[in-house]
């Protein structure tokens, strides 16, 4: 019986069990540290992309390409809109990119898109 006290009392491994316990927390807590890194990580591109793309197109220049090359990694798709303002001729160029995600076990992985866009006064060339 005294040995089985002992047993009882013993903490040996204890330290082992409380790891195993908190250790997924501190894998979760990283990814999802990981998470908001890659959507600031598009938000922050998909914004310069769209300026980007609005000094192309300012230009009458194949902004596309320039959104694209802005956007290197990511997956985006851009629109071109022209209109007028009481400045004058303006373009806007809109950015949809696909946000990179983890794949999360048993709910498997999510969609979402970033939007930016930026608007610029048209560059008109004088015939002097």
């Amino acid at each position: 019986m005294s040995n089985l006290l002992k047993r009882i009392k013993n903490e040996r491994g204890s330290q082992l069990i409380e790891f195993l316990a908190v250790f997924p927390l501190i894998i979760f807590a990283f990814l999802l540290i990981w998470q908001m890194a890659m959507a600031a990580y598009t938000v922050v591109v998909s914004e310069a992309a769209a300026r980007d793309g609005a000094r192309v197109a300012s230009v009458e220049g194949d902004y596309q390409t320039a959104v694209e090359r802005s956007a290197y990694g990511l997956d985006v798709t851009s629109s071109l809109i022209t209109g007028s303002s009481s400045y004058g001729k303006e373009v806007t160029v809109i950015v949809h990119a696909k946000m990179p995600m983890i794949s999360i076990p048993f709910v498997g992985k999510l969609d979402y898109t970033i939007d930016a866009d930026a608007t610029i006064p048209v560059i008109e060339e004088n015939d002097d």
